[in-house]
């Protein structure tokens, strides 16, 4: 996520997802179908890539990463096989590690048993859940008054930063307690279009099944009296 350059927008929109051809490239290393380097940076001129991770980090940082960023609950068993079977060199080395890893009968539903392992170390390579609050910030700053900010996520971690951020602007980032009357002087600068999250259609998914995680959430400026 770049720093926004313009000094005002009529709107913004968040596509927090990895895209097709990213994930189709072998050599971006980000998929578990294809063999390839540890990578998976967005950013290639960054130097910290996928293999510091999994080669680098401790057993129990991994597991913590694994379990927050890919609500895995084997978490624990996967970060000790990847910390028994070092060094690690290839996607499909560690793909293959983490399907060990998990029970047999768990394997046998929910998609390949290392898709939420390679999403949490994803995540944790591009530092995408502690610069998401920030972009957001800014970019409801920068949005003009009637003008709308839009965020795509496909994870429950994410929806659940552009959730709060959401709110704290709905709210004006009001503490006092529900019910009462707001004597904090919070003000109220977005006005959200919707409660909750929209989800694609069960037609969007049979079409496109890499669309079943994703969940929009929108909101809209508001005039702000001075």
């Amino acid at each position: 996520m770049s720093e926004l350059q313009v000094e005002s927008a009529s709107g913004v929109l968040f596509d927090l997802g990895v895209s097709s051809p990213q994930l189709d490239v072998a050599e971006r290393g980000f998929s578990y179908r294809f063999d390839g380097p540890l990578d998976m940076r967005m950013d290639r001129g960054q130097t910290w890539a996928a293999a510091d991770v999994v080669n680098g980090y401790r057993e129990a940082e991994l597991a913590r990463i694994i379990r927050d960023y890919g609500d895995e609950r084997f978490a624990d068993r996967i970060a000790r096989a990847i910390v028994a079977n070092r060094p690690i060199e290839s996607t499909s080395d560690l793909a293959a590690i983490v399907k060990e890893a998990i029970p047999a009968p768990a394997r046998r539903r929910g998609g390949h048993p290392a898709k939420r392992t390679f999403q949490a170390i994803r995540i944790a390579v591009n530092r995408e859940l502690e610069i998401l609050p920030d972009a957001i910030d800014e970019a409801i700053e920068r949005t003009a008054e009637g003008g709308r900010v839009a965020v795509l996520s496909y994870h429950s971690g994410e929806d659940r930063i552009v959730k709060a951020r959401f709110r704290h602007h709905a709210t004006g980032g009001c503490t006092c307690p529900p019910g009462l009357p707001c004597v904090c002087d919070a003000v109220q600068t977005v006005r959200l279009l919707r409660s909750s999250a929209w989800k694609p259609a069960e037609a969007e998914v049979e079409a496109n099944p890499r669309a079943e995680s994703a969940r929009l959430r929108a909101l809209e400026k508001l005039a702000v009296n001075s």
